[in-house]
């Protein structure tokens, strides 16, 4: 038994933080497989139109300068699965919106 000066063990997944892990991944599923499905999709048209080669997607590499753009990508996806369980306590739009750093247009 602890004294009242020791804390409690720490639990790492309370009842609450297992289904708002859940939501979480599920939002990522989601979000990995609508990427995954346009990006199959656009690299065949433009294969099939003779705009890319087969295997160019896998050897770029990003230049400095547009390095940035794929880091604010990132950041958007991130903030996105990991709002998932805020969206479920807050379901407004705009309060998702707000929470996940967006603004409604």
């Amino acid at each position: 038994m602890s004294s009242p000066s020791t804390p409690p063990p720490h639990r790492y997944l309370e009842a609450m933080d297992t289904e708002d892990l859940a939501r979480m991944v599920m939002s990522l599923l989601s979000e990995l497989w609508i990427t995954r499905d346009r990006l199959a999709v656009v690299e065949e048209l433009l294969e099939d139109k003779g705009v890319l080669e087969a295997g160019s997607v896998e050897s770029f590499e990003w230049t400095p300068e547009r390095e940035p753009k794929v880091e604010a990508l990132r950041d958007r996806m991130i903030a996105s699965v990991m709002g998932a369980p805020l969206a479920a306590k807050e379901r407004t739009y705009q309060k998702i919106l707000e929470r996940a750093g967006f603004t409604a247009e």
